[in-house]
């Protein structure tokens, strides 16, 4: 081994290497995981979300997440869309009428970036079904203990003061959370109300959980007595209660012994509040191609040293079936492919139509992500369009998020952009011989170990 660093460094010819880009997607609704329940982030959930819905929409949007150089606490997220988009009827004239606009703004507070789940945010945006015009969020969680506490607090409109503060919707939770294991509850004290309490657990790959949400009146179960005609009591009530809208869940993704160590495939099943059965798989790799476009390696290239680069492929299947209605089932597959760090194609097809997406990233600071979509819609038979313009002003590419492994860069390469953003590992023989046309198509397991790849995750992002 000593030979060989010897020889790779005394040598005036570069060693061969394998481009490793970054990942183009990233999903950072993980930041706020520990303010929800840590239900709805397993069974594949986030990822299908991801894989299913970003860019394929057919809608207008533009996002903006700009992180202050100076200052590493504090972020800003705007988002501007057009729910419908831009459609082309069959048998109708021009352009369908857009949807009304929506909009909101998040401003974060990170006390200390190296432990970013724990934050302060506003959340404003125009006034919904509820009045809202911004909710106040905050959480901390203690890696050492697993113990976590947040809250979330309303601001609505007043008649003559303004916007006040509605506290009597406050919403307090409480949870527990390790690798193994994550319990919790969500309750509005004012109202002595239960919205939602859940039960997560690990055993090397496979995940179990349940969950409930009874929105339950704790006051009057305990205080009244029972009717006349219900001979139950009050805690048998309450169990009822919670179970009559609990869902169950389960998972196995081999390999996956922990939450930033995941398994190529998830399958998951999922019972929701006994009305709906989903399904769903998911598999994710990360596969190695011979290296055409001269433009993926820049100088790398013409010194003849680059041998390959990574390409990320995500397959993704759903089926929900409703079991009260035929008619409420739901079947999609999905596929992505990232071919460099700046182009990434989309696809989606299902019952109620098809859609594609093409999605460019530049890795200037700030970065520019741009988007374009087409769909057919099967039950109108309209096709429609949509488009995304996001602008990100970044400052590290660390989180962890679901079982996407995503690096970061080291100090010196927070500062580069272009090609030499893209990270690069030693060829193996394997990989020289595919370059020559002797090899195989074949997954790359180191691709994915944060180890190599130098990825530093907060201590908490290993909780489920």
């Amino acid at each position: 081994m000593g030979n060989a660093i010897s020889w790779i460094q005394g040598s005036d010819l570069p060693p061969s290497v394998v481009l490793v880009p970054p990942l183009l997607e990233r999903e950072r609704k993980g930041r706020s995981r520990f303010t929800k329940s840590s239900y709805d982030r397993q069974f594949a959930r986030p990822q299908l979300e991801l894989l299913f819905g970003d860019y394929l929409g057919p809608d207008l949007r533009s996002i903006l997440h700009f992180a202050p150089p100076d200052d590493p606490r504090i972020n800003v997220t705007a988002k501007l869309g057009l729910p419908r988009g831009i459609g082309l009827g069959t048998g109708q004239s021009g352009t369908e009428a857009a949807g009304p606009a929506v909009g909101s703004m998040t401003l974060r507070f990170e006390p200390d970036p190296r432990h970013p789940y724990s934050f302060v945010d506003v959340k404003a945006g125009a006034a919904g079904a509820a009045g809202n015009l911004a909710t106040m969020r905050a959480c901390m969680i203690d890696a050492g203990s697993g113990l976590a506490a947040f809250a979330q607090l309303p601001l609505a409109p007043g008649s003559k003061q303004g916007a006040l503060l509605q506290g009597q919707n406050l919403r307090l939770g409480a949870r527990y959370t390790s690798p193994a294991l994550s319990a919790g509850a969500v309750m509005s004290p004012s109202q002595a109300l239960l919205h939602d309490a859940w039960v997560v657990g690990r055993v090397g790959g496979l995940v179990w959980g349940a969950s409930t949400r009874p929105s339950l009146a704790l006051g009057p179960l305990f205080s009244e007595p029972a009717p006349d005609t219900d001979p139950r009591s009050p805690i048998q009530r309450a169990v009822d209660a919670c179970l009559s809208r609990a869902s169950y869940g389960i998972a196995y993704s081999p390999g996956a012994q922990s939450a930033t160590e995941h398994g190529r495939f998830t399958a998951a099943l999922e019972l929701v509040e006994e009305r709906q059965l989903s399904v769903a798989f998911l598999y994710h790799m990360a596969l190695q191609r011979n290296v055409h476009n001269p433009f993926e390696g820049s100088g790398e290239m013409r010194r003849g040293d680059v041998v390959g680069i990574t390409n990320y492929v995500d397959i993704g299947f759903q089926m929900v079936s409703d079991m009260q209605s035929a008619q409420g089932s739901v079947l999609r597959f999905g596929a992505s492919w990232q071919a460099n760090k700046n182009v990434m194609l989309k696809a989606r097809a299902g019952l109620d139509g098809v859609s594609a997406a093409a999605v460019f990233r530049s890795w200037w600071q700030p970065a520019f992500t741009a988007g374009l979509a087409a769909s057919y819609d099967l039950r109108t038979g309209q096709p429609r369009f949509g488009a995304t313009a996001a602008i990100e002003s970044y400052r590290h590419l660390r989180q962890v998020i679901g079982w996407w492994q995503v690096y970061e860069r080291s100090h010196e390469g927070n500062k580069m952009a272009g090609a030499r953003l893209t990270q690069r590992h030693v060829a193996s023989k394997e990989d020289a011989a595919y370059h020559e046309g002797k090899g195989l198509l074949v997954p790359l397991s180191e691709v994915d170990n944060p180890l190599i790849l130098g990825q530093v995750a907060p201590a908490e992002a290993d909780l489920l």
